[in-house]
């Protein structure tokens, strides 16, 4: 057995660099680092800046950082404790660019938001509460509050336990996130459009697509109207490069329709997180990474789009969204799953993913009742992230340069 040695693993800064303490953790299937709001700079460049420079970015490798050279592993969570009287913490999440000088907070992150109740009791913000201890959450990054439940055993977040999450070998405690009415996270909308499908001009052809702005907004596209199955593997649908082009452009209509940039061409450099792409398709067979995953086994199969890459898994907000969008009647969610069920089962690359929605539908169109979905959480390792204070002044004069181009294509 491994005798723990907390204080012999501690490095001192020194000149050169700074050191802030950091919880590196993993929630569902992402991970990343873990920091106090009060242990980074107030100031957005200043802290973005810290970010890029923590996280070994931009570099195609992340080699210099703490970045895993993928979007599912260059995240980050600054959590503080809230001043609002419906939350316990403030939650903001953050998508750090790799090979690009940029540091975004638009949209949510579910995977990770499963590891910040956790956080918030190891770090003091919450007291402990056994056997089961609840935090409200509030997202700073769409305005909504969110329940985290977890169990705690000995004054500490449980680790073990039944709970399986596709992209994650082993299983672990249960960590239940109800996302409420989480409508309108971008755009105070469930409908950005007040349609719940728009049709979009890709090319020489127009296509439908379907708007939905739930935990964060999400645009759907049937595989087969840009030339797929829905059923590749991520690798497939980065190797093609026409197919590619077109999610971006459907991304790109989607970014204005939510009034986040002027032109679709834009949405790349200024908004490159929100919205986000789904290609979904009816249930079929299909080879996934962890095994065969059957069509009887599942309601919709989805492949997420996040940061330009398709994802190896389902961001939880993904798979939220997903759900409210297939109880929006005359979305392509709802056609294609040809049901409305509180329980989906999503297909995505790693496996089968379930989730819980309730919608109701009134005379002023669907209400979200609640959704939910189920996550597991480790804290990986605890001390202090070293940043080379010279990399930091490189990576201020980087954001610069990023803030001067957007500005350049703007005029």
């Amino acid at each position: 057995m491994l005798i723990s040695r907390p204080d012999s693993a501690i490095i001192t800064p020194d000149a050169e660099q700074i050191s802030v303490p950091c919880l590196f953790m993993r929630g569902g299937s992402s991970r990343g680092g873990f920091f106090l709001d009060t242990d980074l700079p107030p100031d957005p460049v200043e802290r973005a800046a810290f970010l890029l420079a923590a996280y070994g970015s931009p570099d195609h490798r992340q080699i210099d950082g703490i970045g895993g050279a993928d979007p599912l592993t260059s995240k980050a969570a600054v959590v503080g404790r809230s001043t609002r009287p419906d939350a316990d913490v403030d939650y903001t999440f953050y998508q750090v660019g790799i090979d690009r000088p940029q540091v975004s907070t638009g949209g949510n992150c579910g995977n990770m938001l499963a590891a910040v109740a956790p956080f918030a009791v190891l770090r003091g913000l919450v007291p402990a509460v056994e056997p089961e201890t609840t935090v409200r959450i509030h997202t700073t990054n769409t305005g909504q509050v969110v329940v985290a439940r977890m169990t705690v055993r000995n004054g500490r977040p449980s680790v073990d336990g039944d709970a399986a999450v596709p992209g994650v070998p082993g299983t672990g405690s249960p960590i239940q996130i109800d996302f409420g009415d989480c409508a309108g996270a971008v755009s105070g909308r469930l409908l950005p459009t007040g349609a719940a499908t728009d049709r979009v001009q890709i090319g020489s052809r127009t296509i439908p697509v379907s708007l939905i702005d739930a935990a964060t907004p999400f645009v759907f596209v049937h595989a087969s109207d840009v030339g797929a199955r829905g059923t590749e593997s991520p690798a497939e649908i980065l190797a093609d490069t026409r197919l590619m082009d077109d999610l971006e452009a459907v991304r790109g209509w989607a970014a204005v329709a939510l009034g986040l940039v002027d032109k679709p061409e834009r949405a790349r450099t200024v908004t490159p997180n929100v919205p986000r792409v789904m290609m979904i398709a009816a249930p079929a067979d299909y080879a996934g990474s962890e095994g065969p995953i059957a069509a009887a086994d599942i309601d919709l199969c989805v492949r997420q789009l996040a940061m330009q890459k398709p994802h190896h898994t389902l961001a939880v907000t993904g798979a939220v969204c997903t759900a409210v969008a297939i109880s929006v009647p005359g979305s392509i969610a709802n056609r294609l799953a040809g049901r409305t069920s509180s329980r989906v089962r999503l297909g995505q690359p790693a496996g089968v993913l379930t989730v819980s929605a309730q919608i109701d539908i009134e005379l002023g169109g669907p209400v979200i009742r609640s959704a939910s979905v189920e996550r597991t959480a480790r804290l990986i390792m605890s001390g202090g992230v070293h940043v080379s204070t010279a990399r930091l002044e490189a990576h201020r004069g980087l954001l610069i340069e990023e803030v001067e181009a957007a500005r350049d294509v703007t005029a």
